[in-house]
């Protein structure tokens, strides 16, 4: 009868453990499974901006393009994901005037705290995910 009552109370000592064990690692499991999946999202989201950057730029060194065209075009890949706060710059300001052989620029900056699905939780305040493509104008001839 000692017997039985040793292992029913090791048991019970066991489960407790278990259970201060349990309740120690979750939260540092979810902060990692969080972490994993806002990174994941972040890296999805710089892959947006990067070939959002590459359209436009392919827009903007056609002879006939105009920062209206480019824009419009970044803008219709920024859409894809819902993103709305990027911070698109076109240089030269007056594709018109741009000759053949000129770069044109295409520069996207989005805050992550803009596009993180917990803002605020991780510290990713002041970073930004920027895109820059920079392609040269094509001749009409």
């Amino acid at each position: 009868m000692n017997q039985v009552k040793s292992r029913f109370r090791r048991k019970q000592t066991r489960r407790g453990a278990a259970t201060v064990e349990f309740a120690l690692i979750v939260p540092v499991m979810l902060t990692f499974t969080f972490g994993l999946i806002e990174m994941g999202r972040i890296s999805m989201i710089k892959e947006v901006v990067v070939q959002a950057s590459r359209e436009g730029a392919r827009v903007g060194v056609r002879p006939t393009a105009s920062i209206e065209d480019v824009q419009a075009r970044v803008n219709e890949e920024l859409a894809i994901m819902n993103l709305t706060s990027a911070n698109v710059v076109i240089t030269p300001s007056f594709l018109e005037e741009a000759e053949p052989g000129d770069d044109i620029t295409v520069r996207i900056t989005i805050p992550i705290g803009e596009v993180s699905y917990v803002p605020g939780f991780f510290a990713f305040d002041g970073l930004d995910i920027v895109a820059e493509t920079v392609m040269r104008r094509e001749s009409t001839g």
